[in-house]
């Protein structure tokens, strides 16, 4: 199986299909992700409508990139995957995760960067518990961790309570103190379809 069938089953997959959230956003909107989001990208990969490079990302990680950017040699509506395994649980929640942008960028959303990023990564916590990855896993990568702290609001949303904000709180604030997203946290997210 290659990378664009692996990525059709995992987003049309019951792990995927299941996962439905929203919460404030930080300017106030409600970002809300559910499986219409993830049918819509396979929906769109399908009909090469967004395409698949394997590229231009290290090895086990991967990227979507909603416009043209020839500083870094990358297309507009096009997700990038490195080499290496590409057969695990987190792999396949790393592909929900950057399958969020994508959805946003397809629905035409403007919304702050932080609020993207952060319903990927409370996507990328719920593909991992319904997919029965073993939370434990993820508390060797530290409490401040994006993958850990999505997890842990998933946890609270399951339990019936809701997006806590501390929880909520704790993963913006790592987000915008984390190196790797200073060049774009504080913009505006704006898809284009």
């Amino acid at each position: 199986m290659g990378i664009k069938e692996q990525m059709l089953g995992v987003l049309r997959g019951s792990e995927a299909q299941r996962i439905r959230f929203s919460f404030a956003g930080s300017t106030g909107i409600t970002i809300a992700v559910d499986g219409s989001s993830f049918r819509r990208v396979a929906n769109a990969i399908e009909e090469d409508t967004i395409h698949i490079v394997e590229a231009n990302v290290p090895a086990g990680r991967a990227k979507y990139s909603a416009w043209n950017n020839p500083a870094k040699d990358e297309a507009a509506n096009t997700f990038y995957i490195g080499a290496g395994p590409r057969w695990s649980r987190a792999f396949d929640a790393l592909l929900v995760h950057e399958s969020v942008h994508a959805s946003f960028d397809l629905t035409r959303a403007s919304l702050p960067w932080l609020d993207n990023e952060i319903a990927a990564y409370i996507a990328q916590g719920y593909y991992l518990r319904n997919s029965g990855f073993n939370a434990a896993r993820l508390d060797h990568i530290g409490a401040n961790a994006q993958p850990y702290l999505g997890r842990q609001i998933v946890e609270s949303i399951v339990n019936g309570e809701g997006v806590q904000g501390f929880w909520l709180d704790q993963l913006r604030g790592s987000l915008l103190s984390n190196e790797r997203y200073h060049d774009y946290i504080n913009g505006t997210f704006t898809g284009d379809g």
